[in-house]
């Protein structure tokens, strides 16, 4: 089972992609609900992009291996 501090690990080489690749990444926690939104855009984002993916989890059990594995299938170190 993975951990929020391995979701946490991928947050960071995601940001480190985003700031090599502009545009491609944006995450929003939101702490008071637990809840966690990720948004991946495959070719950067721009007004009438494709290829966005997005993950929206509560950070449960079943949340935090969600978001782990939408994260580590998509960023790239």
């Amino acid at each position: 089972m993975k951990t929020v501090s391995e979701v946490v690990e991928l947050i960071g080489k995601a940001m480190e992609q985003n700031h090599r690749e502009t545009k491609t990444w944006f995450i929003d926690f939101s702490g008071h609900v637990n809840k966690l939104s990720i948004s991946y855009y495959k070719f950067g984002w721009y007004e009438g992009e494709v290829g966005k993916e997005c993950c929206d989890v509560t950070l449960n059990e079943c949340g935090i291996q969600e978001a782990y594995w939408f994260l580590k299938n998509r960023v790239r170190d």
